[in-house]
């Protein structure tokens, strides 16, 4: 949400107005993850998320609208000129969006449609990254740009959870996932995305250039392209 102020200033004795629109920060909730937005994946990611639940008439998740916050670095990206931002990593690290200080604003709207993937890996040349998951084509969500998948742990407050998460898939991190769900199907929610302002985007040690609209980049972790191996390659 947006709120547009207005400012009437007087240059020296002239009788010329100005009209100043300056465009505010986006106005937050009084607590983080306040309802309607108040879904929880239980695990990192509820750091930097704030999203609505939706439910079908027997009480299955449907799909999901909100918001990814970031925070920025008071730097520059040198190739871009955009100021960098990351996103917030929580209250144990000092990064609270509940905590007006530490500055969170809305980086991307999301919108989210339940399903599944397979976990790949998560360790790759861009450091810890997105995790990695693996999905038949059919299985993307369509009409859309759906490119980015998360997991939901038993703590989820997703109707899926806690009796359909499998316990491998019952973990905070990706570094997690890593140790003990590889090739496992987890469920979770893929999501499309879009910015909301300029900036330049790190995660996992590589910065990449965001504008407002549609972003397929910033988020990418699914895998499509691969050979048939019984017991692996499925997500059905």
């Amino acid at each position: 949400m947006y709120k547009i102020t207005h400012r009437i200033s007087t240059v020296s004795n002239a009788t010329v107005v100005m009209l100043i629109i300056s465009l505010a920060m986006p106005v937050f909730p009084a607590d983080f993850h306040s309802p309607p937005n108040d879904f929880y994946f239980g695990n990192h990611i509820d750091t930097h998320q704030e999203n609505r639940l939706k439910t079908d008439k027997d009480g299955n998740p449907s799909s999901m609208k909100g918001s990814f916050y970031i925070i920025f670095t008071g730097t520059t990206d040198d190739a871009s000129g955009l100021p960098i931002a990351r996103h917030p990593r929580g209250f144990e690290q000092g990064e609270d969006c509940n905590d007006k200080v530490t500055g969170c604003v809305v980086g991307w709207t999301m919108n989210g449609v339940p399903g599944e993937a397979k976990f790949l890996f998560h360790s790759g040349i861009n450091g810890n990254d997105h995790p990695v998951w693996m999905v038949n084509r059919v299985d993307i969500p369509q009409p859309g740009s759906f490119t980015h998948f998360h997991w939901i742990s038993a703590d989820s407050t997703d109707p899926r959870a806690p009796l359909g998460v499998p316990d491998q898939c019952n973990a905070d991190t990706a570094g997690q996932l890593e140790d003990m769900a590889e090739d496992v199907i987890c469920p979770g929610w893929f999501f499309e995305i879009r910015a909301v302002r300029f900036f330049a985007f790190d995660h996992g040690g590589e910065i990449v250039p965001v504008r407002p609209g549609l972003d397929n980049a910033t988020h990418l972790n699914l895998v499509t392209n691969y050979d048939e191996v019984f017991g692996i390659t499925g997500t059905r």
